[in-house]
C-alpha cells in the first residue's frame, strides 16, 4: 500500500509579524539619560558585551523574554540610580513594543481628556453666571479623575 504525503499548512507564528520593526523599536527604547545623552535598551545590551539584534530577537521570540529583559534592566544604572521595578518595566516595554509604540509617544486617552476639558468648559460657562459650590465640586472631581487616568496610561 502506498502512503500519501499530506502537507499541512502551518500558520505563521504571530511573534514573527513585523519582527524586524519590533526588534528596532526594542533596541531604540529610551531607558533614560546619563550625562545629557539618551540611553537606549540597545546601549544597555551593548554595554554588557552582547549582540543587540540577537538579544532583542530572543527577548521578543521566547516566552522568557520578560525575565531576560528584567535581568538586563537590573544591571542598568542611570545617574547612579538602579531600575526601581525591573519586572514591571520589562512587561510595560514589551507590551508597548508589541503594540507598535516606540517609547516616545503617549497613547491617546480620550476619556481622561474629556474628564478634564468638559468640567473646564462648564467652569467657563458657570463663571459667567457666578460661582456655585456645586460647580467647583464638579470641576474639581473631573480634573482629579482625568489626571489620574492620564497618569495611569
Amino acid at each position: 500500500m502506498r502512503e500519501i504525503a499530506v502537507e499541512h499548512e502551518v500558520p505563521p507564528d504571530p511573534r514573527d509579524l513585523d519582527l524586524e520593526a519590533r526588534i528596532g523599536r526594542l533596541a531604540l527604547w529610551p531607558l533614560g539619560s546619563e550625562d545629557g545623552r539618551t540611553v537606549t535598551l540597545g546601549d544597555a545590551v551593548a554595554a554588557r558585551g552582547d549582540e543587540v539584534g540577537a538579544i532583542c530577537r530572543r527577548i521578543l521570540r521566547t516566552d522568557g523574554g520578560t525575565a531576560e529583559l528584567a535581568n538586563i534592566l537590573r544591571g542598568v544604572s542611570l545617574d547612579g540610580e538602579a531600575c526601581p521595578d525591573p519586572e514591571g518595566i520589562a512587561l510595560a516595554i514589551l507590551s508597548s513594543v508589541r503594540n507598535g509604540r516606540s517609547g516616545y509617544e503617549r497613547p491617546a486617552n480620550r476619556l481622561a481628556l474629556a474628564l478634564i476639558l468638559i468640567p473646564g468648559a462648564i467652569a467657563g460657562l458657570g463663571l459667567a453666571g457666578g460661582v456655585s459650590p456645586y460647580l467647583l465640586l464638579l470641576v474639581g472631581a473631573g480634573w482629579i479623575a482625568g489626571w489620574r487616568l492620564l497618569r495611569r496610561v
